[in-house]
C-alpha cells in the first residue's frame, strides 16, 4: 500500500483565507451557531460555516466554546466553507493573547 501524505496546513484568520489558493487551513475561534452536521465559527475577523463527517460527534460542541478546526477549504457561491478533518476544544485559551502572538510571528517571519 502506498503512503499518501497530506497537504500542509496554513494557520490563518478567517478573513485571510483565500478559497482559490488555500487548500487546508487551521483556525481558532468561538462556536456561534450549531445545526445538524455543521456549525459556525467566528474568530473576530469573520465567520465560516464548518461541515463535518457523520462520524464526528458534534454533541461535544456547544455555542460559545472555543475550538480549533483543521479543515479543507471549499469555495461556495459567495464565499467559502470548511470541511472539518479535526476538531479540538480549546476552552480556556486566551484568544486575544493568541492573536497578538500570531501577529508578532507574521511580523517577524517566525
Amino acid at each position: 500500500m502506498e503512503f499518501q501524505k497530506r497537504l500542509p496546513v496554513a494557520e490563518k484568520s478567517i478573513n485571510e483565507i483565500e478559497p482559490e489558493k488555500d487548500i487546508r487551513v487551521k483556525i481558532i475561534g468561538k462556536v456561534v451557531g450549531l445545526g445538524g452536521d455543521s456549525f459556525v465559527v467566528d474568530d473576530g475577523s469573520g465567520s465560516v460555516q464548518v461541515t463535518t463527517d457523520p462520524e464526528i460527534n458534534l454533541d461535544l460542541i456547544k455555542v460559545n466554546d472555543s475550538i480549533k478546526v483543521i479543515g479543507r477549504v471549499f469555495a461556495s457561491e459567495n464565499s467559502f466553507e470548511l470541511r472539518a478533518e479535526s476538531l479540538q476544544n480549546v476552552n480556556g485559551i486566551d484568544a486575544e493573547l493568541l492573536k497578538k502572538v500570531r501577529s508578532l510571528e507574521r511580523e517577524h517571519n517566525v
